[in-house]
């Protein structure tokens, strides 16, 4: 297995190293650091059908990992950025976005299916109500969501263990569902555009007399 640090050719602590000069130099892997970073499109944006069963229609699909290679045990952060998120809903519906991330330690991660527990949402509804003869009004909504992040912190993972983690989106039009929204001319859309997946580790090195950090 090849190691992301240099071997020392004297007694030292795991959280240093020498040069050829005998100049003692920090480990790399003493700081925390970026270890996986990746962008990943949405792959089924665009016009919206009834989709009253969830998890409804699967956006998005990221899996990541990392091995500690390293003689420390290291805590994780896991950063999900979402892109930015557009939709349009006709009188009298609902589209909702879920989304859920799932992880385990030398092993693979359970399909985050965001029926039940999920960690994120956004969407909207729109009711104008109807008119005499029991037609939607006609009506639509159109609404974007900005970028956001959400982090949580994993761990630890040993030396020589790896971390899996996938990341999914869906979106779905939440019930009822009303087949002749915005007075028989209905409009639906949904877009997720993109999701970002990084891993930032941080080591867990003793420092003498105040313990780890």
């Amino acid at each position: 297995m090849p190691l992301d640090y240099t071997p020392s050719n004297v007694c030292l602590s795991d959280a240093l190293t020498s040069d050829t000069d005998g100049n003692l130099r920090m480990q790399p892997y003493t700081v925390p650091r970026l270890v996986f970073d990746e962008v990943a499109p949405s792959g089924a944006d665009g016009k919206m059908y009834a989709t009253i069963i969830p998890p409804g229609v699967l956006l998005i699909d990221q899996p990541g990992s990392w091995i500690n290679s390293t003689p420390l045990d290291h805590m994780v952060l896991i950063r999900v950025t979402r892109g930015p998120r557009e939709w349009v809903t006709s009188n009298p519906n609902a589209i909702q976005f879920r989304d859920k991330w799932t992880w385990r330690i030398n092993g693979d991660p359970d399909i985050p299916i965001t029926t039940t527990l999920f960690n994120g949402q956004a969407g909207s509804a729109v009711d104008l109500g109807t008119n005499s003869t029991a037609e939607p009004n006609p009506g639509r909504m159109w609404a974007w969501w900005d970028v956001v992040s959400a982090d949580e912190l994993l761990g630890p993972v040993a030396p020589g263990q790896r971390l899996n983690v996938r990341y999914r989106s869906y979106v779905w039009t939440p019930p009822p569902w009303s087949d002749n929204a915005n007075n028989s001319s209905p409009q639906h859309s949904a877009a997720a555009n993109w999701a970002r997946l990084q891993m930032i580790a941080l080591p867990k090195v003793e420092i003498p007399g105040e313990g780890d950090w």
